[in-house]
């Protein structure tokens, strides 16, 4: 698809203006960090021994992440919550953080109200509304997201809000480190994903356009590992709402233990899927030589599968690169379909019959 086709394209159906969300994820990541520097945790919040994260789609995508990313350098655990109701194992050493990007989401405000009536440390991630309000009413830390840089108004186009707002957060309990180094070099790493897949880069030299068009008629499998694990969710969540594109995920070295002998049938397989194989030389040995492996055992059976793999050179810049890389993908995959990205009929239809 030539640059003149896709802007044709844009002007038809990016209604939302999504794409510039995506053009502005790294802009996102510095807003939130110099305003989620600016809460205040108190002493209280550091004497904790776990972590709960409550979120639902994209406001959830963040957690997912930061438990890939920090998973070796953990001083406790990170828990995530993608329902109604806490664990009864929730208690005064935990710290609970309610994440909603519109501040209304129902399983999250059930959760904060939880929070309040067990008198638990909490703190809210939201732009408004339900959550944000009991928040203040309770005067717990808040990080108010000021969505400039997310003109589409989508959540899942909001990562860099939640995932960055998220790490300067846990960061001031201590239990993870984020400077303000790591944040330069995320920013760095997404604007040069960004001059090699943008718009303007023809299909011949760009990556995330050669991909769309490779996985536009197959059921896409994301499947990495350790630290890059909870990032390719965020994709696989975007390629759902964003292209209406059916993605799954599995993870290695488990899928290496049992889904491979699930490639034979349907027969179908072969026309049908595609995996998106995620390597790194960060991972442990073991796991680098698990992937290679795993694309021979998909050519033995037939199936296409595409290894990318992050040229930055941290975990944390890393899952960030694919954040951005997998945005572009997800973008250029809606056009092919000819789809407005931002719109998601099934999920507001079934919200709608739930109120019913």
């Amino acid at each position: 698809m030539d640059k003149l086709i896709l802007k044709l394209k844009m002007k038809k159906f990016d209604k939302s203006n999504l794409y510039q969300s995506i053009i502005d994820l790294h802009k996102q990541c510095t807003h939130a960090y110099q305003d989620a520097q600016k809460v205040n945790i108190p002493n209280s919040y550091k004497q904790i021994n776990k972590i709960l994260i409550a979120g639902m789609g994209g406001s959830g995508l963040g957690a997912r992440a930061i438990k890939s990313i920090y998973h070796q350098k953990l001083k406790y655990p990170i828990l995530r919550l993608n329902n109604y109701k806490l664990p009864q194992w929730v208690d005064d050493k935990t710290l609970v953080i309610c994440s909603s990007y519109s501040g209304s989401t129902e399983e999250i405000v059930n959760v904060a109200k939880q929070c309040v009536e067990k008198k638990l440390k909490w703190m809210a991630i939201a732009t408004g509304k339900d959550v944000l309000k009991l928040a203040q009413k309770h005067r717990v830390p808040i990080y108010n997201i000021n969505p400039k840089y997310n003109p589409s108004g989508q959540p899942r186009m909001a990562i860099g809000y939640s995932l960055v707002g998220q790490l300067v957060l846990i960061s001031k309990t201590g239990a993870i480190t984020f400077t303000k180094k790591d944040l330069d070099l995320v920013v760095k790493t997404m604007e040069s994903i960004v001059s090699k897949n943008n718009l303007e880069v023809k299909p011949s030299n760009n990556s995330a356009k050669q991909l769309a068009k490779l996985i536009v008629d197959k059921q896409v499998i994301f499947s990495a590992c350790e630290h890059l694990a909870g990032t390719t969710h965020t994709i696989k969540n975007q390629m759902n709402e964003n292209a209406k594109h059916l993605a799954h995920r599995h993870d290695i070295p488990e899928l290496n233990h049992h889904l491979m002998e699930g490639l034979k049938f349907p027969q179908t397989n072969q026309e049908d899927i595609f995996f998106l194989l995620f390597q790194s030389s960060l991972y442990h040995p073991r796991n680098q030589k698990r992937v290679k492996i795993t694309q021979k055992v998909l050519s033995k059976n037939n199936i296409d599968s595409f290894i990318y793999q992050p040229q930055s050179s941290t975990r944390i810049s890393q899952a960030f690169e694919i954040i951005q890389f997998g945005a572009f993908v997800n973008f250029y995959l809606t056009l092919e379909h000819n789809l407005d990205p931002a719109p998601i009929p099934w999920v507001d239809y079934f919200k709608a019959k739930m109120k019913e």
